[in-house]
């Protein structure tokens, strides 16, 4: 710390001394009874200067080496600055050492955060490429075993493959999108039958394959909703709900008005899901028990979905019973503060 910068800093305390010096010459030369001679004012003026220099240096003295050692701890390695930081002997720099350690916290779980993030990213990847693997394996083994197929035949099982494909990309897609959500999202009113139409008939090749029952009721409901977003929300939980029911199951999709809300039930006869598994379904990359025992799943649709339904201001619950099936209830509240919503997202 320069000297300039330290008298700079210390500018009230240098007018208060040149004002009181004033203060005291005028007083002392207004009361006859305590008039002095020039030198004994002088030598009073002197005596004063010197105790009040020997405080700036003793101050800018301590100043200037905690801000030395505060400098070399700010060069120190990560994990060495908090232990290397220097005894704060002030209440200003006390201030400055919690400050300090709460700025060092504040990081330290940024960095956490952030490696979080690049592991679940890596998880999710490796995970992505092994779903995409597989129909790209399949897509192979049937040029393979063409001679054997007709074309149609061929035809049909590369577009599943295809299909399969697609379905992993755009999973990829929305997972990439969810940081920049605010920016990209129309909210309107859509009737509920026509998009659970379009998704019945996007799936339709699936539900065929398994032979699985769907019973639709009470889809006449309009709800407040971005229909892209919606669309792939519903998709993520018919999909799994799809990937864990055996031939002949039945998926059974209903609507239901209540007083401030409408709600959007999707249940299935499946496998259902493990107790101990149920308060994770919504985590990133959690597959459970049952889903690394079939060794087809990423983990990331319903983390997806509850995340997506979180941002359009709908509530996302899961509720199952293992070996008898899975409900999800999707629902729409009436009021909900999209500017709000957008404010949150867009942090």
């Amino acid at each position: 710390m320069k000297i300039v910068d330290y008298l700079s800093d210390q500018k009230v305390w240098l007018i208060y001394f040149l004002g009181s010096a004033g203060f005291i010459t005028v007083f002392l030369n207004v009361v006859p009874s305590l008039r002095l001679i020039l030198t004994d004012l002088l030598y009073l003026h002197g005596v004063l200067l010197f105790f009040f220099m020997l405080f700036l240096f003793i101050d800018y003295y301590r100043r200037s080496r905690y801000l030395s050692e505060l400098k070399n701890a700010t060069e120190r390695s990560l994990n060495d600055r908090l232990v290397s930081l220097p005894v704060a002997k002030t209440h200003e720099q006390t201030v400055i050492h919690h400050l300090l350690l709460k700025i060092d916290e504040d990081h330290r779980q940024q960095i956490h955060r952030l490696r979080v993030d690049i592991e679940e990213n890596k998880d999710f990847v490796l995970a992505w490429v092994h779903e995409v693997k597989t129909p790209i394996a399949a897509g192979k083994m049937l040029i393979a075993v063409s001679a054997d197929k007709t074309k149609a035949q061929l035809v049909d099982k590369f577009e599943d493959e295809l299909d399969e494909i697609d379905r992993n990309v755009e999973r990829a897609l929305y997972y990439s999108r969810t940081e920049g959500f605010s920016n990209d999202y129309l909210i309107s009113e859509y009737m509920l039958q026509p998009i659970i139409g379009q998704l019945l008939k996007k799936n339709a090749k699936l539900f065929i394959a398994k032979k699985i029952k769907v019973d639709i009721s009470d889809l006449q409901i309009q709800v407040l909703t971005d229909k892209k977003w919606l669309l792939f929300i519903i998709d993520q939980i018919m999909s799994n709900a799809l990937k864990y029911m055996d031939v002949h199951g039945i998926l059974t999709i209903t609507g239901e008005r209540k007083a401030t809300s409408s709600l959007l039930t999707i249940k299935d006869n499946g496998c259902g899901i493990a107790p101990e598994d149920l308060r994770r379904v919504f985590e990133k990359g959690f597959t459970g028990s049952i889903g690394r025992e079939k060794k087809h799943a990423t983990g990331i649709g319903l983390y997806l979905a509850d995340i997506l339904a979180k941002k359009l201001g709908h509530r996302l619950s899961l509720t199952s019973v293992q070996a008898v099936g899975t409900t999800v209830i999707l629902e729409f509240p009436d009021h909900v503060d999209y500017t709000e919503i957008g404010r949150e997202s867009s942090k």
